[in-house]
C-alpha cells in the first residue's frame, strides 16, 4: 500500500483545520436597510464590540446555546444587530412542542407567547388614553354586569390595576400546573374547552385581597382583552390594528382565539422580531414612534415601574424581582456592574428587554419550549459585555 508522505498529511491537516475555521467564524454585517421604519448602523457606530458577539453567534453554531432563533439589538435608536437561525415552529401537540423546522429570516413571523401580555397592557394603556376607559382604577365587574351574580364582596375590590399587576386575588394554578406537561387541570388550558371563559375566570374564588399577592395568570391577562373589547366597541385585534400596529408601521401579525369570539391575550400572538423590537422601543422612547405618539408617557412610566413583588424564588432568579403592568423589572450583572430592565418574556425563550441606562433593546426568539432557554446567559454573558 502507497503511503502518503508525512509531510502531505501535515498539509492535509492544516487545511481542514482552517477549512473548520473558515466556516466556524462569524462575519457581521450591518441589518438590511428597508422601508418598515428602522434606521441601521454598525455595531462601531454605536460601541458595540463585535468581536464579543462574533463569540456568541459561534456559541451558537457549535450548538453551546440551542435553539436560539434570532438575536436583534437596537441601541441609541437604530438597528445595529439581527441574526437568525432555523428551528422548529412551536406546535403545542408536537414532541418538544416542536413544528416543522424552517430557516427563520427577517420576514418570518414567530410565535412570541407570553410576550403578548406586554402588548395587551399596551392597549388598556391607549383605551385609557383615548377615553373608552377612565382609568386603572375602574372595577372589573363594572365591564361585566351579565356576571353580576358571581361577585362578591372580595371580587368587587377587584380593579384593572390588579389584572395589569395579576394582583387580582383569584384562584388559579397555571404554574402549579405545567403547560410543559399538557395536563389539562391547568387553568389556561381549560379555558380553550369551558363553553364561557370569561364566566369561568369569573367565577374563581378570591384566595387573596385583591393587590396583596402575586401570581402569574393568564386569566386576569384574558379578562383585560375582553374589558378592551366591551369599552371601545372593537375586538382587541381590531382596536389593536387601529391604534398600535398601524402607527408603528406593523403589517405583519396574527393573532389566536380562544374560541371566535374571544382573542387569547395572554399568549400566541405571532410578529416579526424586527416588529418586537419596535414595540420594545417604544417603551424606550417614552410612547413615541418615528416622531408619532402612540401612547402616553404617563402610562409608560407606570408600566415599566415596581407594582408587585414577585415572591417566587426561581422566578426571581429567571425573570426579576418586582413587577409592572405585565413587565417584569430585572437587574443584571455583568462585569461588576449592574443594568437596571424592565422585559417580557414568553415561553421558549421569546424576549423583549429595555436597557434605559443603555439606550438598549434586545429582542431573542427561540425554540426552548422543553429545555432550558439560555437567554440570561447570553444577556450577561455577550451582549451586556460587548457594549463599550
Amino acid at each position: 500500500m502507497k503511503k502518503t508522505p508525512l509531510k502531505a498529511l501535515m498539509i492535509i491537516l492544516f487545511c481542514a483545520i482552517l477549512l473548520t475555521s473558515c466556516r466556524s467564524s462569524y462575519i457581521y454585517q450591518i441589518p438590511e436597510q428597508t422601508n418598515d421604519g428602522w434606521q441601521v448602523a454598525s455595531l462601531d457606530d454605536v460601541g458595540i464590540a463585535g468581536k464579543t458577539l462574533g463569540k456568541l453567534i459561534e456559541r451558537i453554531h457549535d450548538n453551546t446555546y440551542q435553539n436560539i432563533h434570532s438575536i436583534l439589538i437596537v441601541k441609541d435608536g437604530k438597528l445595529v444587530f439581527e441574526e437568525y437561525f432555523g428551528g422548529y415552529e412551536f406546535d403545542y401537540q408536537g414532541d418538544q412542542f416542536w413544528g416543522e423546522f424552517i430557516e427563520y429570516d427577517v420576514d418570518t413571523m414567530h410565535n412570541v407567547a407570553s410576550v403578548t401580555k406586554a402588548f395587551t397592557s399596551a392597549l388598556i394603556g391607549i383605551a385609557i388614553d383615548n377615553g373608552f376607559i377612565e382609568d386603572e382604577a375602574e372595577k372589573v365587574f363594572a365591564f361585566f354586569p351579565e356576571y353580576s351574580h358571581l361577585n362578591d364582596e372580595g371580587k368587587d375590590r377587584i380593579t384593572l390595576e390588579h389584572l395589569l399587576t395579576m394582583t387580582s386575588g383569584l384562584e388559579w394554578n397555571e404554574i402549579d400546573v405545567s403547560l410543559t406537561t399538557r395536563d389539562t387541570s391547568n387553568d389556561l388550558i381549560q379555558l380553550f374547552f369551558v363553553p364561557d371563559p370569561i364566566e369561568y375566570i369569573l367565577a374563581k374564588p378570591v384566595i387573596a385581597e385583591a393587590g396583596t399577592r402575586w401570581y402569574y395568570s393568564g386569566g386576569d391577562v384574558n379578562l383585560l382583552g375582553e374589558v378592551i373589547k366591551r369599552a371601545t366597541g372593537l375586538s382587541v385585534d381590531d382596536f389593536a390594528e387601529k391604534y398600535l400596529f398601524t402607527p408603528l408601521g406593523i403589517s405583519e401579525y396574527e393573532w389566536s382565539y380562544i374560541n371566535p369570539d374571544i382573542v387569547y391575550t395572554s399568549g400566541d400572538l405571532k410578529l416579526r422580531p424586527r416588529d418586537m423590537a419596535k414595540f420594545g422601543y417604544l417603551y424606550l422612547n417614552d410612547g413615541v414612534w418615528n416622531g408619532e405618539r402612540v401612547v402616553s408617557k404617563e402610562w409608560i412610566e407606570d408600566s415599566t415601574k415596581e407594582h408587585a413583588a414577585i415572591p417566587y424564588a426561581e422566578w426571581v432568579r429567571e425573570y426579576g424581582d418586582r413587577y409592572g403592568y405585565q413587565w417584569f423589572l430585572k437587574t443584571y450583572y455583568a462585569d461588576s456592574r449592574s443594568y437596571d430592565s424592565f422585559m417580557r418574556d414568553g415561553w421558549g425563550g421569546q424576549r423583549i428587554t429595555v436597557f434605559p441606562e443603555l439606550d438598549m433593546v434586545v429582542v431573542l426568539t427561540g425554540g426552548n419550549y422543553a429545555t432550558h432557554a439560555p437567554v440570561n446567559e447570553i444577556v450577561s454573558n455577550y451582549i451586556l459585555p460587548a457594549v463599550r
